[in-house]
């Protein structure tokens, strides 16, 4: 039942951070004052939040790697790192 809660927390919590960078004022918001905005959500704010631009994306090196997978050469592992690790860094046409 716990886990239940907390996923069901994570996807509430995920559904409003998705709204906040969809409005431009909102995600300006968020950029400026992440703490204050995380809270308001129910976020805890001991992250770190990096904006892409359309000249700077953000690399995420992911905290803990599966040796045994990158050694057996797994190119299904290669592309999880990859979303891991761009997200949605990827533009089709570039913002302004």
């Amino acid at each position: 039942m716990h886990a239940t809660k907390t996923y069901d927390k994570a996807l509430e919590i995920g559904a409003k951070l998705g709204a906040i960078i969809q409005d431009s004022d909102s995600r300006a918001q968020l950029i400026e004052n992440s703490a204050e905005v995380l809270a308001s959500i129910g976020a805890t704010s001991d992250v770190a939040i990096f904006a892409d631009t359309a000249d700077t994306v953000h690399l995420v090196v992911p905290a803990e790697v599966d040796a045994a997978r990158v050694a057996a050469g797994d190119e299904a592992y290669f592309e999880e790192l990859g979303k891991a690790a761009l997200g949605s860094c990827y533009y089709e046409d570039l913002p302004e």
